[in-house]
């Protein structure tokens, strides 16, 4: 076929099924309702031409200003940290840690000590530093052992070390962060809005959906989803500009320098035992230093030491039926246990998911167009807004979380998959077909084993994500798990519960990121 066809052929099938889809959802009984037709919606958004245009500016200036702020600091600490292992693995979990703060939590401190707008942009930053922290550290040990070799016998520096080899060998990667990063900090924006702000495409979603204006509410999720894929496809376009280096740089993921020599499980457990002590430590004396320092911070997020016992000894009503009390940890562990449930059951969906239309877009760019522009406009629909459509079409349980979670989970671990796939050499692929392999050969012993480290990667980035994701469609779908009990324990201002159910949610979201990079850390030892 003509490489235009091959190229865009995809995307444009996908748009002609989706729509049909959208189609006879929107002629069906149950959906008729809540599912404008495409003509209907069309109609609406040409009605409401002149509305878009001040909300897409307020809300496109909080995402740019927390794209920025947050990139920022995401590569200047991945790059200060980039000689000491050390760390680089205390920057992942600080920025683990991040990622995982329910916004139960976040949004009273936020609404006390910044004025409207301001909490947009913390959330907008907030939502990328995490995914390009991971990006670029995988980047920055992605470079060969020989090229870091070569350089040190010349005589070079650290700096040149860095300058010269781990830069460029991370700049594709840097390019597929900051392309997730980009609809993240839209998604981000647009939360910062539903939790208070006086106009953007949130503050519209919400006035759409009180007066349910179903059809103004499904435009403006078009609009999220279309802004969101033009900043996705700038970011390589603006990068080639930028930076003409990456038209041809060359790098092998995964392929660290000379390991150290191995040391013994003991040691191993150990050291990951020492390192995420210290780096709870650092989390909890800077807990303590906002509940004193922050004004007003005290009376809603209270210290550690207020907290910790009354884990440890504490009672709440939040879970029972009469006015007996329960004990808080036993209650909030069966509450996590529930959302850990429901995270893993969405995250392994969508990780395979996500595998086997990587290695099917990798063998066909007409499939591979389809699948980023389908998975890029899921991932920008603001949660608090799909939620509501999923419970319908799939009911309030276990399955509707499932989809929203592998939805959250499929778009990074597809970018980062192809990503490590693109990162083949080209000699290895010349190799197995001079020899005559087949496709599923080259697919077994090539393909899959290249694409381990953006998999590990991409986990690693999801997991955080994930039981975010699993607590807010607790919150307002399934009415059960830790996402429910926060909300039910926020409306009764219990907030030594919810920074209790806190606390425990970062000790998780920790042990499961340490867990997943010491799998990384292990493939990347024998790669070498």
């Amino acid at each position: 076929m003509p490489r235009p066809i091959r190229r865009y052929g995809g995307a444009a099938l996908a748009v002609v099924v989706v729509l049909a889809l959208w189609q006879l959802i929107s002629l069906s009984g149950p959906y008729s309702s809540v599912v404008p037709s495409p003509v209907e919606l069309l109609r609406q958004m040409w009605s409401d031409r002149g509305f878009y245009g001040p909300n897409i500016a307020a809300t496109m200036s909080e995402a740019a200003q927390g794209f920025l702020w947050g990139n920022v600091l995401a590569i200047a600490a991945a790059l200060l940290t980039s000689r000491y292992r050390i760390l680089q693995r205390a920057l992942e979990r600080f920025a683990v840690t991040a990622i995982a703060l329910p916004l139960v939590a976040v949004a009273p401190i936020l609404s006390i000590l910044f004025s409207s707008g301001t909490p947009s942009v913390i959330l907008a930053a907030q939502s990328v530093v995490f995914l390009t922290v991971a990006s670029v550290l995988l980047g920055l040990r992605s470079v060969g052992a020989g090229s870091v070799d070569v350089i040190r016998a010349a005589g070079g520096s650290e700096w040149t070390v860095l300058r010269r080899a781990r830069i460029p060998a991370a700049l594709p990667n840097l390019v597929g962060g900051l392309q997730i990063a980009a609809p993240s900090a839209l998604l981000g924006a647009i939360i910062g809005e539903y939790l208070g702000a006086d106009h953007g495409l949130g503050v519209a979603m919400i006035q759409a959906q009180g007066a349910f204006q179903v059809a103004r509410l499904w435009g403006l999720l078009v609009v999220t989803s279309l802004l969101a894929a033009v900043c996705y496809a700038a970011i390589p376009l603006l990068a080639k500009l930028l930076v003409p280096a990456l038209r041809s740089v060359e790098t092998t993921l995964g392929a660290a320098e000379r390991a150290a020599p191995k040391p013994s499980a003991a040691r191993r457990l150990l050291s990951g035992v020492l390192s995420l002590a210290s780096t709870l430590a650092v989390i909890l004396a800077a807990w303590w230093g906002m509940a004193i320092l922050l004004p007003g911070a005290s009376s809603i997020a209270p210290a550690p030491d207020r907290v910790i016992p009354y884990l440890l000894h504490g009672h709440t009503s939040l879970g029972t039926t009469d006015a007996e009390s329960a004990q808080a940890l036993p209650y909030l562990l069966g509450q996590l246990l529930r959302t850990l449930g429901d995270t893993g059951l969405g995250l392994f969906s969508g990780v395979a998911l996500a595998v086997l239309v990587s290695i099917a877009a990798f063998e066909f760019k007409a499939i591979e167009s389809a699948v980023l522009g389908v998975s890029v406009a899921l991932r920008s629909i603001p949660m608090l807004a799909i939620i509501p459509l999923l419970a319908l079409v799939f009911g309030r349980g276990l399955v509707a979380v499932t989809v929203l979670i592998a939805v959250m989970t499929f778009f990074p671990t597809v970018v980062n998959v192809l990503l490590a796939m693109r990162a083949i050499p080209a000699a290895a692929e010349d190799i197995l077909r001079s020899a005559g392999a087949p496709r599923w050969q080259t697919i077994l012993r090539l393909r899959i084993p290249y694409a381990l480290p953006g998999l590990l990667a991409s986990i690693k980035i999801a997991i955080p994500v994930s039981i975010g994701a699993a607590m807010v469609a607790e919150w307002l779908s399934t009415g059960s798990g830790l996402g429910a009990t926060l909300t039910v324990a926020a409306a009764v201002y219990d907030y030594d519960f919810i920074w209790g159910a806190v606390f425990l949610i970062l000790l998780t979201s920790l042990a499961a990121y340490h867990l997943a990079a010491a799998a990384e850390a292990r493939l990347a030892a024998r790669r070498s």
